[in-house]
């Protein structure tokens, strides 16, 4: 995830003053670290954020291994239960009902677990819209310089494939 965007969850504030006014954590220190990071299981896109041009987000599909481009930040277990609270419109989730249901742990990394929240299910599948995209290369393109553009555009084009 764009480290820009990312920061928004920590620190409040609205992503370049669009979508959703996030509320700031109590713990408003910036990750101690950040790291790129390959999950082992595909990402796609569902649901419709009205913050995104009605289109599709992010999910993990934990459910099958596969390959996944992602940023690992390191925070406080406080920071991580914020983040989850805000990407559920502001409360804890509800299992089956919330978009982001489950916090999921997929390893460790320098000693650390790595976690992520996604649903628990594979949900109805939703392309995003083109902002969201651009939003995605733009983090590709800050963690993965490896990549190509033409690699960045077809992972990011590629996921509901």
């Amino acid at each position: 995830m764009l480290e820009e965007r990312f920061l928004h969850y920590i620190h409040g504030g609205s992503f370049r003053g669009k979508g959703r006014n996030q509320k700031p954590c109590g713990d408003t220190s910036s990750p101690r670290a950040k790291k790129a990071y390959v999950f082992e299981h595909d990402m796609y896109y569902a649901k419709e954020s009205g913050a995104w041009e009605h289109g599709g987000v992010s999910f993990l599909d934990v459910t099958k291994p596969g390959k996944a481009y992602g940023v690992a930040y390191l925070i406080t277990e406080e920071q991580l239960d914020h983040l989850w609270k805000e990407e559920n419109g502001g409360q804890m989730p509800v299992s089956g009902k919330s978009w982001y249901d489950h916090k999921a742990e997929l390893g460790t990394m320098d000693g650390y677990p790595v976690l992520t929240v996604t649903n628990r299910r594979v949900l109805e599948k939703n392309e995003p819209g083109e902002r969201y995209k651009d939003v995605l290369m733009e983090g590709l393109r800050e963690n993965y310089k490896e990549l190509s553009e033409v690699e960045i555009r077809s992972y990011v084009e590629s996921r509901n494939r």
